[in-house]
């Protein structure tokens, strides 16, 4: 889980934005075992390239595509899509017929070129942030 949570920072601060912020948030750093069961590992040349987290959503219908990191490593490689086609692949069998994500701005538009539409716009600890959602298809 440590690697998983090392990961997630390295992959979070990246771009350079909010770095101070993220550094003194202690779960932008961790991984919690509990989401273990929910959690797809890419894997290229023997290292973990990124991980995707799906939750079951309130709704029994929707499932939360709660994190997708991608080592800055193995960007624009194609893990990122990858993870997101194996994400969206667990939601459908689960029963789930949606997927729900909240992204930041620079990750709103790989989530729109993979189908997922705009819904509205939330309060999240680094401001505002598009809420989107894709329709899936049954397996």
């Amino acid at each position: 889980m440590v690697e998983l949570g090392e990961l997630k920072f390295c992959s979070s601060v990246a771009w350079g934005d909010f770095v101070a912020e993220l550094q003194n948030l202690p779960e932008a750093r961790h991984v919690s075992p509990e989401l273990l069961p929910h959690i797809t590992v890419a894997e290229l040349d023997g290292s973990i390239a990124g991980f995707v987290t799906v939750l079951p959503g309130d709704d029994p219908e929707q499932a939360e595509l709660e994190d997708l990191f991608v080592a800055p490593s193995f960007w624009r490689k194609g893990v990122g899509a990858q993870l997101l086609r194996a994400a969206e692949a667990h939601a459908a069998a689960l029963g789930t017929v949606r997927m729900h994500v909240i992204a930041n701005e620079r990750a709103r538009l790989f989530y729109e070129a993979a189908g997922y539409r705009p819904i509205g716009m939330v309060e999240t600890d680094f401001g505002s942030a598009p809420e989107l959602c894709k329709s899936l298809d049954p397996v």
